[in-house]
This record gives structure tokens, C-alpha cells and sequence, in this order.
């Protein structure tokens, strides 16, 4: 109880610490009262009495000084009185603060936020219980080892006879299917996802509410799962929708579940509702090499990734003897958390690099300021010990700067890393899976904390600690000499110089590889006129539209589009241009020299267009001509072709007037078009346009519209809506964007990477100016009575000024030669990522050094300029 009374004292003396001295401060007072009173009794005057009354007390405040140790707080009282003297010290220099708090809160919020980023998307599992065991499902062609989507014949195959797994199921991402429903008053497209019976299974999460679909809904019946957001949204969280009706385009959905709240789908983005596949198709043999099923599956427990493919190999060796179109089909497992994120790991990776970097540069830069600072403070601590300060308590002030400047480096930090994550899931939505995941990561967090804080209370620490085993005299003696500082001290000052300038280097050659790549991404040369020019997406619902009603509508609809004030075309396509690869359909020729020719035919990229379309996006027609009224529904089905596919499919003859066959129909050959290309790479591929007048019964296309204006197509989104609302106000207008935009988003990833990596480059860049700008003052400081001198005896200020600005360039320079080391040390990770540049391109690495040196240059210009500009008599006096 003594132990736990005496705790309760001295943590009240803390909490209540005002009260206790006035409390002290009255009692030591009533006792020199009562003795002064004593000794004025004896015959003392007041004054004598009270004079020796405080002697016979010992002293006043030495007595405060003696209580206050008894009750053991005196060092945390110190402690305060230190941090408060630090606050009031940094204070009178705000300047230097501010830098060293700011270059703390990039290093430690921007390693947090990119940390974080990286851990989110590649290090976190996958939000799924055993995630580990989940795999993904590819299929690929004898001597063509890109993936492909899996077979209906082929799925269903694998789900009868594969030991290997708990379940295996199929989903169709091939293209994003969506349906309408009124939110509100107003209609709103929704993504839906049709999935067969087991998805849920393998993901292993149940609805919270209702049920899952069973294998007799595998016939596209008319059954939803709706996710928790649109439950609440439409439903207002109430349960009994479960068993309610949902009309989706016109058709009724029976709801019979819904997702759990936060439930995100492994396989597509922004699901909203889960709709029972159709596998119907999977029946058929003549499906044996019609691919666009997305498979997934869950091993089971003890099997291997290698045992499940040696499975997989035997079923699909089986497979080829019963159907002769599949003997060239192969199927390949991959970890599905590596597939999800395989195309955003070498931007990550690269983004985890530079900003590890930066951490580096962070730390140098601390390291360097507080150095300066610290030996420029050398005569001061020396003074200070000679008139009787403990060498201890100038370490202990100096270490309570050293935190005050930590903590509020790492509380900027916080606020940084806060907003850098913002800005990260912000630029990388839609390009970066699993972003939306991203929140502080306590672990990297601590890591970015510890570091930082660690390098600005060691590098604070160092000079104080240098100081006190210095003799005072010896500091004293000659200050000049004192200031100057030990050579070893010069030559880790300059050290840390060059490697700031060096990890510069490294990321603005990287930020200038980038920098050029993307241009010439977003310059080439696609075959299709972006500019001034809107597209947006039209969805007919079969419930009101047939296909003859559906031919008529997108012509009606391009038609009216075309008459509108400002519009010079319009027409629609399956899939625009430059956005990847869609129905890559066999085509052979049935005419021409390659008839008959075992490398006959083309992988052909069919596309449905409407309206006039080629006038719309800027493709024009070499030969023949392009669709119009001749092309209607019962019409001889023709074709437009791409100059890639007439070469290689009626090579050295006039593609006008030759047939060919693909989709299960004969063509002819009516037109000749330039090429496009497949992405925004500009890879080209053979293109098959079809009318789609005459091809909309083969399914229900929704065809995208390009608006091609003479203005700014932004103005006339209001008017397409207009007009669109009057032919069908049940119609939405769908992902309305301009034509560049949409094109663009095929180079989301690369704007990413170049944005963030850039923004490194810039801070880097900063920090290394503002190291090399902080060393030269320092330098030109210790130098200021031999530059005095020397322009006493006639030197001219320019050679001095030119002496500096050497000194800065020879810093610059060294940083830029080791710094370019460490760029061909990284120009393999650079490869990965550029695009039509060397990764050691000349005209970059110049560029970089030109602008590192012009930096240091800039850097080194104004304490070369203030070097001279003081009298020299006020230096010498």
C-alpha cells in the first residue's frame, strides 16, 4: 500500500503540479516567516530576521530544488522545461523547422501511403476464406501461348470429372453485361454478372440473405443476387425483397439472395447483382471451340498446383480424341491472387523501388540539415559548458529538439500519408485492382515512423555529442578555427551531399524514361480520328426490342444524331477501336489463291457496325465502298475488311468481290479499310466489320455510338440525352465519354506509374537542391572571414563567387556519375515498363545531368552570391 501511495503522490505532484508549488511556495514561506518572527522577538531588525531566517532554512529555492527530488519528478519536470526551451529555440529559426518537418512528412507519408498501396494489392491475401487454394482457368492454342477463355463443352468437362478441386466454377466476363432498372425516378445501368451454380462456393461466401443459385437455375433463368449496396439503395435494407420481383431491361428477376455488405468479386469491377449462367450451349459439340467462359476454382486441401495440372493435361488428352476441335486446346492453372494482380505488379514494384528511395533521400537530407545546424552551433555548446553546463544537459536540450522536430515531422507525416493515399486510389481506379482495400497499414506505418524519427534524433544528437567531448578551451580559443570543424566532419557532409544528388538522379532519369514513354503511347498512330468526338453506349433490352426493332433503332438513332447542329457523323461499333481484343473469330477465304492452303484463314477481330461509322471515326474507304441501304436484313450477307486481313487472306488479288467465311456464314467482300489497331499500343490485328442490319440476329449487340462533331463534343452530351429520351425514355446513356478518353483508358496504368513516379522525382530533386543549397551556406559560413580576406587584399568577387559555384558543380557531378551506376542498375526494371524508348536513352541520361547540374548550379548561386555581398570590414572586425 506504501508503494502504490507514494505512486499516487508523485503522479498527482505531476497532474496537479501548479497546486503543488503554490502549495511549496507557501509553506517554505510560512517557516521563513515564523523564524523571522522568532529572530525579531530575539531583538533583530525585520529585514536581519528575515535574511537569516532563510539561511536558517537552507536556501529557498534549494529547498524547492530538495522536495522536488523527493517526490521523484524532477527529471520528468526537466524534461518538459527542455522540450518547451526547444519549442522556443526553433521557434526564433522557423526556417530550418519547417524544412526538416516537411522533408519528414514526404519521407514518411509518402512511404506509408505507397507502402501501403503495394501491401494492399500484393501482399494482403486475397478477402476470401483460404485464398491460397483458389486458382484461375486458362485456355490457349497449340503454338499460341496467350490465355484465352475457357469452352462451355470444355467447363463442364472439367467440373464432372476434375478430382482436384472442391468446386470449379464459370462466370462470363468476356465483355461487361449490365442491365437497366429505375433507381428512383430516374433509369440506371447496373453491372450484373451471370455465374454458374458453384461461384459462391469457391469463394466460399454465402449470401447474408436468401440463398445461392442451384444447377437447375443454369439455364439463364430469370434469378438475381443482388450486393448489400444495391439491396439498401432500392430495397432500403429490408429483408422481405428476398422472394420480390426486380425488373431488369424489361424483365422480370426474381430476387432469391442477397451479398454480404463489403463483398467484393474476385473476377470483375463495380458488380452489382449475380444472374445464373446460361451453360445450355455446353451441350452442344459444335461449342468445343467457341471460348468465353472465365473459370475458377478451390483446390482441395493437401493438392498441389502441379497435381491439379497434370490432372487438368489428362482430362484435356481425353478431351481431343472425342472432339476433333479441341485437339489443339490446352488449359493452364494459375494462383488467382497472382493473375488478379499480374498486369499491376511491375508498377508497383517499381513505385515500391522509388519510393524506398525517397525514404533514403529523406533520411540524407535530415542527416544533413541537422549536421549543418548542429556544427554550426559548435561555439555555443562549447560556451555553454565553459560557464558551467553539464556536458549532460546539452545532450539532453539537443536530443529534446531532436524530438520536438520528430514528432512534428511524424504528425505532418500522418496528415501526408493520409492524403497521398487518397490521391493514389484516385489515379489508380480502374487501372490497380484491389485499391479500394487501401488504408493505413499500421506495420509500415510504425516502419516509416521509426525510421525517420530514428535519423532525425541521431543526426541530431551527433553534433551535441561531438561538442561535449570537445574541451571548452579548445572551442573557445579560436572560433574560427573551432567553426571549421574536423575534416572528416567536411567530407560526410559532402558525402551525404553526393548521395542525395545521386538517388536524384536515379528518379528523374526514371521520371524521364516515363515521361517521354507516355507521350509517344498516347501519339501513335491508331487508324482512327480521336479528336472531337463523344461515344457512349446503348443497351436494347430483348423484352421491347427484336432484332429487326433493334437493326431499325441504331440506324434511327445514328440518323437523328447526324441532323443535330454540329455533328459531321455518327454510327455505332461493337467495340471501338484501340480498347483489346473482342470476338477473335476464324476466318478463311473461299476464294483466291489461299483456298485449300493449310495456313489459310486469320484469327479476324469481328465487328458490327451502324449507321456511318467509318465517316464517324475518321476510317477511310480504300476500296469499294461501305454499308448503306443495299445491306439491309435478306439481303447477300457482305462485309467490310481491314488491308491486314485482304492481305493475308487473298494475297496479291483484289479483295473486292472475294468470299470468305467466319461465324457459321459465307461473305463477300464489298469494301477495303485501313487498319486500327487492337490497343493503345497500336498492335494490329485483321478486323471483319458486318452490317449489323444484317447480323442482329445472331445475338444482341450493343452497339457503342461515336458522335463525330466539328466542335467541342462535351457541349453536345445534353442534346444526345434529349434525343435518346425521345425515341425511348427507358434508354440509358451509358459511359458517355469523349472518344480520347475511352481510348485512354487503355493507358490508365501507364499514367499512373509516370504520375506517382514523376511526383518522387520532383520531391527528389527538391531535396537534393535544398541538401546542396544547405551545405554551401554552411561551407560559405566557415569561409566568411578567409573570403573577407582575400577580398581585403584585392580579390575580385566574381573569382570568389565562381569558387563556390565549383564547388557546387564538383558535388553535382560526382552525385550524377554515381547516380548514373545506379541507373543501369535499374534499367531492366525500366524495360518493363517503357514504351518505344531505350531504357538508357541518351537524350534522358543528358537531359537528367543537365538538369541535376542546373540544379546544384541554382543551389549554389546564392550562397555564392551572399559570400560576397557582406563588407569585408565586418567580417575582419
Amino acid at each position: 500500500m506504501s508503494a502504490l501511495a507514494d505512486l499516487v503522490t508523485r503522479l498527482r505532484s505531476l497532474v496537479f503540479r501548479r497546486r503543488e508549488e503554490r502549495e511549496l511556495e507557501e509553506e517554505l514561506r510560512f517557516h521563513v516567516d515564523m523564524e523571522a518572527e522568532r529572530l525579531r522577538r530575539a531583538g533583530l531588525n525585520d529585514a536581519e530576521a528575515r535574511r537569516r531566517g532563510a539561511i536558517t532554512l537552507g536556501g529557498v529555492e534549494r529547498t524547492k530544488e530538495d522536495v522536488r527530488d523527493a517526490r521523484g519528478t524532477r527529471l520528468f519536470e526537466e524534461l518538459v522545461r527542455d522540450l518547451s526551451f526547444a519549442v522556443r529555440t526553433l521557434a526564433r529559426g522557423p526556417g530550418f523547422a519547417i524544412v526538416v518537418i516537411l522533408t519528414l512528412a514526404i519521407g514518411i507519408g509518402g512511404t506509408t501511403a505507397v507502402f501501403s498501396a503495394v501491401d494492399a494489392v500484393l501482399l494482403q491475401p486475397l478477402p476470401y476464406q483460404q485464398p491460397g487454394r483458389m486458382v484461375r482457368l486458362y485456355q490457349y492454342f497449340t503454338g499460341y501461348p496467350d490465355r484465352n477463355f475457357v469452352t462451355p463443352l470444355h467447363y463442364l468437362a472439367y467440373r464432372q470429372q476434375l478430382s482436384s478441386f472442391d468446386h470449379i466454377a464459370a462466370a462470363l466476363t468476356y465483355d461487361a453485361v449490365g442491365k437497366d432498372i429505375r433507381s428512383s425516378d430516374h433509369p440506371e445501368r447496373i453491372r450484373i454478372l451471370p455465374v454458374s451454380a458453384d461461384y459462391f462456393d469457391v469463394v466460399r461466401v454465402q449470401p447474408a440473405i436468401g440463398r445461392a443459385f442451384g444447377t437447375d437455375e443454369e439455364n439463364g433463368a430469370p434469378s438475381v443476387i443482388l450486393s448489400h449496396d444495391l439491396f439498401e439503395r432500392v430495397f432500403h435494407g429490408n429483408a422481405s425483397a428476398v422472394g420480390r420481383t426486380l425488373l431488369m431491361s424489361g424483365e422480370p428477376y426474381t430476387i432469391v439472395g442477397v451479398m454480404p455488405a463489403g463483398y467484393v468479386d474476385p473476377l470483375a469491377d463495380g458488380v452489382t447483382a449475380w444472374v445464373p449462367l446460361d451453360l445450355r450451349p455446353g451441350l452442344d459439340a459444335e461449342n468445343a471451340n467457341n471460348h468465353y467462359l472465365d473459370v475458377i476454382g478451390r483446390l482441395r486441401p493437401g493438392i498441389s498446383l502441379a497435381r491439379a495440372q497434370s490432372e487438368l493435361d489428362a482430362v484435356g488428352a481425353r478431351f481431343a480424341r472425342q472432339y476433333t476441335g479441341a485437339r489443339d486446346i490446352h488449359a493452364i492453372l494459375y494462383p488467382l491472387k497472382d493473375d488478379v494482380v499480374g498486369a499491376a505488379n511491375r508498377s508497383l514494384e517499381l513505385m515500391l523501388g522509388a519510393v524506398g528511395l525517397v525514404l533514403l533521400l529523406v533520411c540524407v537530407n535530415v542527416a544533413t540539415l541537422l549536421l549543418v545546424r548542429g556544427s554550426a552551433r559548435t561555439h555555443e555548446f562549447a560556451l555553454r559548458v565553459a560557464l558551467g553546463a553539464g556536458r549532460a544537459r546539452v545532450l539532453r536540450q539537443l536530443f529534446a529538439e531532436s524530438v520536438v522536430l520528430a514528432l512534428a515531422g511524424d504528425i505532418a507525416g500522418l496528415v501526408v500519408a493520409r492524403l497521398a493515399m487518397s490521391a493514389i486510389v484516385a489515379l489508380g481506379a480502374g487501372s490497380v485492382p484491389r485499391l479500394t482495400s487501401l488504408s493505413v497499414e499500421p506495420r509500415v506505418l510504425g516502419f516509416s515512423l521509426l525510421i525517420a524519427t530514428a535519423s532525425a534524433v541521431l543526426f541530431g544528437f551527433a553534433p551535441a555529442l561531438r561538442a561535449a567531448r570537445a574541451q571548452p578551451v579548445d572551442a573557445l580559443r579560436a572560433e574560427g578555427r573551432a567553426l571549421s570543424g574536423l575534416k572528416s566532419h567536411g567530407r560526410l557532409r559532402t558525402n551525404l551531399v553526393i548521395a542525395q544528388v545521386a538517388l536524384a538522379f536515379v528518379l528523374g532519369v526514371g521520371a524521364g524514361l516515363l515521361l517521354i514513354s507516355f507521350p509517344r503511347l498516347r501519339s501513335l498512330d491508331l487508324g482512327v480520328k480521336t479528336n472531337n468526338a463523344r461515344v457512349f453506349e446503348l443497351h436494347l433490352p430483348d423484352a421491347r426490342y427484336d432484332s429487326t426493332a433493334r437493326a431499325r433503332f441504331y440506324d434511327d438513332i445514328a440518323g437523328r444524331l447526324e441532323r443535330l447542329p454540329g455533328v459531321r457523323a455518327a454510327g455505332g461499333i461493337s467495340k471501338i477501336p484501340a480498347s483489346g481484343s473482342y470476338h477473335n473469330w476464324g476466318t478463311q477465304p473461299l476464294t483466291g489463291p489461299m483456298v485449300g492452303r493449310k495456313d489459310a484463314g486469320v484469327g479476324g477481330e469481328q465487328r458490327v457496325v451502324s449507321g456511318d461509322y467509318f465517316r464517324a471515326a475518321g476510317i477511310p474507304i480504300l476500296e469499294g465502298r461501305a454499308f448503306d441501304a443495299r445491306d439491309a436484313a435478306g439481303t447477300p450477307l457482305r462485309v467490310v475488311v481491314s488491308v491486314s486481313a485482304a492481305a493475308r487472306l487473298f494475297p496479291g488479288v483484289d479483295a473486292i468481290g472475294q468470299r470468305l467465311r467466319t461465324g457459321g456464314h459465307d461473305w463477300e467482300v464489298i469494301g477495303v479499310v485501313p487498319d486500327v489497331a487492337v490497343d493503345v499500343e497500336g498492335r494490329i490485328a485483321a478486323y471483319v466489320y458486318h452490317a449489323h442490319a444484317q447480323f442482329a440476329g445472331d445475338r444482341n449487340w450493343s452497339l457503342t455510338q461515336i458522335v463525330s462533331t466539328t466542335g467541342r463534343p462535351e457541349a453536345l452530351l445534353p442534346i444526345i440525352r434529349r434525343t435518346v429520351a425521345a425515341m425511348d425514355p427507358q434508354l440509358v446513356v451509358y459511359r458517355a465519354m469523349t472518344l480520347n478518353d475511352a481510348i485512354g483508358q487503355g493507358a490508365s496504368q501507364q499514367k499512373f506509374t509516370l504520375t506517382v513516379l514523376g511526383t518522387f522525382a520532383l520531391v527528389a530533386l527538391g531535396l537534393a537542391a535544398l541538401g546542396i543549397f544547405g551545405a554551401l551556406s554552411y561551407g560559405v559560413k566557415l569561409r566568411s572571414r578567409e573570403f573577407g580576406v582575400r577580398m581585403a587584399l584585392g580579390a575580385e568577387r566574381g573569382a570568389i563567387q565562381r569558387l563556390v559555384l565549383r564547388q557546387g558543380l564538383a558535388v553535382s557531378l560526382t552525385g550524377v556519375g554515381i547516380g548514373l551506376a545506379g541507373a543501369i542498375a535499374f534499367s531492366r526494371v525500366m524495360a518493363s515498363v517503357v514504351f518505344h524508348v531505350r531504357p538508357l536513352d541518351p537524350f534522358v541520361l543528358a537531359g537528367a545531368a543537365a538538369f541535376i547540374v542546373a540544379i546544384g548550379a541554382l543551389a549554389a548561386s546564392v550562397p555564392a552570391h551572399r559570400a560576397t555581398s557582406v563588407d569585408p570590414r565586418s567580417i575582419l572586425q
